[in-house]
């Protein structure tokens, strides 16, 4: 394991040695509120990440002083304080991916900001944040720090740009392992502030899948290679692909992944996924942002089979295609005929976020015997019970366009498995049109393209 140095100078740089420093950081939330100013500018990390202790004290402070702040983030946990009515025209909120900030939109405070998850990092430093907040686990012996779950929501490289870096401890907190470049660590000497916290980290319930997923991932398990490096997106179709990868035998399997989720986990304790095959951090799994609940923290805790790193360096199509034979397993909400992909959006309101798709639809075709894959359910009922195809002639008015027809590959519905590359638009619509819902596919080849 590669050495760390620190290299941003907290308040308390070189003030003794880490532990005598961690006491002289120590302040209280209503302290660490009072070194924000009116006006600044602010990055909160994300999820189980999110500042709580800060957060409260922050808006009390705001509601008695009148003040105003700007946050910066993504994926925010429900219930925060800063972002509700009451503040609303004090607090504004940009976010690259919308979760819970789907449903604070309408106070008028909460704006998308598009990018690819990517840029996550130059995004936030192009806001120029003087503060940043985040929750930590434990220091380990030599006083660093793991920015464990959702800690690369805040890269080190905006940490190390910001004048006021405030940490959040948390017990609770996993201590991942993570080294070298882009590791995901940060020293009691680089912060400027210290609360203490034992709050419950935010759980992330997986939905299960259901008959139409397991038929999904069954087809996509069949695209799997022994010895693949994977990537998994989020929700219960990535839990049942993986339940497949297992049932099918698959062996030798790799995890490269943007989130890291309890399916993976399952897949490592079987030894299906034991990275043995990989040409970047061999025998680790690697990942950016991890959800679950306590089950998969405690499996990640100090566990040497993982290894957490910023998400530029995860997701950066480069990083992905240094491995053979990587396979990119995505959602999407609908596809038109000419096989261009919205992902993020329900005609013109933003549902989630560009992410890290279309990086990982590049990336992964850039792999040496690389695969992507788009999985979505053929159709879906609104609320009236009225069934709708997600194959369409033509996206929505709208929409947002979240992977070019240029870059789409294979297509996965429980219908079967299309294969749009470099195939002309008449081929991609017809491949379309045989994995569409059967109730729609004679008025779907009506609207083909020519």
């Amino acid at each position: 394991m590669t050495e760390l140095t620190p290299i941003r100078r907290g308040r308390c740089a070189g003030a003794g040695n880490w532990q005598t420093q961690y006491q002289a950081l120590q302040m209280t939330a209503r302290e660490a509120a009072e070194l924000i100013r009116d006006g600044d500018t602010a990055a909160f990390a994300a999820m189980s990440n999110w500042p709580w202790e800060l957060d409260g004290a922050l808006a009390e402070r705001l509601l008695e002083t009148g003040g105003h702040i700007a946050i910066y983030g993504h994926f925010i946990p429900a219930g925060t304080r800063l972002l509700t009515p009451e503040l609303a025209g004090q607090v504004t909120y940009d976010s690259n991916f919308y979760g819970v900030e789907r449903g604070l939109e309408p106070m008028g405070n909460v704006h998308y900001a598009p990018s690819n998850l990517s840029q996550t990092p130059t995004w936030l430093l192009a806001r120029r944040p003087r503060v940043a907040a985040l929750t930590c686990s434990l220091p380990d012996e030599n006083g660093w720090m793991s920015r464990s779950l959702w800690g690369t929501a805040l890269s080190r490289k905006v940490l190390e740009q910001c004048e006021l870096v405030l940490a959040e401890v948390n017990p609770r907190m996993p201590n991942i392992p993570s080294d070298g470049e882009a590791h995901t660590r940060i020293h009691v000497s680089e912060v400027d502030g210290i609360i203490e916290s034992s709050r419950p980290l935010v759980e992330t319930p997986i939905a299960a899948g259901n008959e139409t997923d397991s038929r999904i991932a069954g087809y996509i398990a069949d695209l799997v290679p022994d010895g693949a490096c994977i990537q998994l997106g989020l929700g219960g179709l990535a839990n049942t692909v993986g339940e497949c990868l297992a049932h099918a035998g698959k062996r030798d399997l790799g995890v490269h992944t943007e989130i890291l989720s309890t399916g993976v986990m399952e897949l490592m304790r079987r030894g299906v996924v034991n990275n043995s095959r990989k040409q970047t951090c061999p025998g680790r799994s690697v990942y950016a942002n991890m959800v679950g609940g306590p089950e998969l923290w405690a499996f990640a805790h100090e566990n040497p089979a993982f290894c957490q790193k910023e998400i530029d360096w995860v997701n950066d199509a480069r990083n992905i295609a240094r491995n053979d034979h990587v396979v990119s397993i995505n959602n999407a909400m609908e596809i038109d005929l000419t096989g261009q992909v919205n992902a993020e959006s329900i005609g013109p309101r933003q549902y989630s976020g560009t992410g890290g798709q279309l990086e990982w639809v590049v990336g992964s075709q850039w792999s040496k015997g690389g695969k992507s894959i788009l999985a979505l359910r053929s159709s879906y009922r609104d609320k009236a019970g009225v069934l709708h195809s997600k194959i369409v002639p033509q996206l929505a008015p709208g929409s947002v366009v979240t992977t070019p027809r240029t870059c789409v590959q294979y297509v996965v519905t429980e219908f079967g498995v299309a294969d749009l590359k470099y195939k002309s638009t008449v081929e991609r619509a017809r491949a379309l049109i045989a994995i569409a819902h059967p109730d729609f596919r004679r008025e779907l080849e009506r609207q083909m393209p020519l």
